[in-house]
């Protein structure tokens, strides 16, 4: 066994300092007495997915960067499809990073796509695309998969409704954009606010005490 002199103590197994104080120890070791024997690790079953979907993103980048340059007609298209690849990776990086809490994760995604949907459009020529129609959908899409989410995991209302209110409030932005008169389809837009405006209703009737209580606890008051 070998021996910390700092610590007093004997360790069993063959290792090169102290546990407890990292610090030098005397005597031979025996991988035999190793109390702590390692572990092998669990298979990730979902390695080869991500590592397959990166290789076929490299490979799309390439393929189309080498047509790009040997067909060279319509200018540089291939720097869009580098841009849409780098879009899908962040979406995608932040849906795992957020994995642990799916509606924190779906108001990220809300905020991320919102701005990179403006990002195209403004890089495009700015056709208006991305408030008229991508905003107010993603909002409307966002209320109702936060619901369902609720209903499937059997989460409590706690545990969602901060997410849910924040996602009703930035379905009213729409109408902000209505009233500067950023706004070329208009019904989008409506619908959105509609259904934000319900959502904030049927929270205050429903869950009002529920929430006053959820809000000071998270405000500290």
């Amino acid at each position: 066994m070998q021996y910390c002199e700092a610590c007093k103590v004997y360790i069993r197994g063959e290792r090169r300092h102290c546990p407890l104080c990292q610090g030098p120890l005397s005597g031979g070791g025996d991988e035999r007495e190793e109390p702590f024997p390692l572990l092998a690790m669990p298979p990730r079953p979902y390695h080869l997915f991500w590592r397959l979907l990166l290789f076929l993103s490299a490979a799309a980048a390439v393929i189309c960067g080498a047509i790009n340059v040997l067909l060279w007609q319509g200018g540089p298209w291939s720097l869009y499809v580098l841009a849409g690849l780098g879009s899908m990776w962040l979406s995608l990086g932040i849906a795992l990073n957020k994995r642990g809490s799916p509606t924190k994760g779906l108001l990220w995604q809300v905020a991320i796509l919102s701005s990179l949907a403006a990002l195209w459009d403004l890089c495009t020529g700015w056709h208006g695309w991305s408030l008229d129609y991508v905003v107010p959908t993603l909002c409307v899409f966002a209320m109702l998969a936060m619901a369902l989410l609720a209903k499937l995991l059997h989460l409590r209302v706690e545990d969602y409704m901060i997410y849910l209110v924040i996602d009703a409030l930035f379905g009213i932005v729409p109408l902000l954009f209505l009233l500067l008169g950023w706004l070329r389809v208009f019904y989008p837009s409506v619908i959105c606010v509609a259904v934000s405006l319900l959502s904030l209703c049927a929270l205050l009737l429903f869950e009002g005490e529920r929430m006053r209580m959820e809000v000071k606890k998270r405000l500290h008051l």
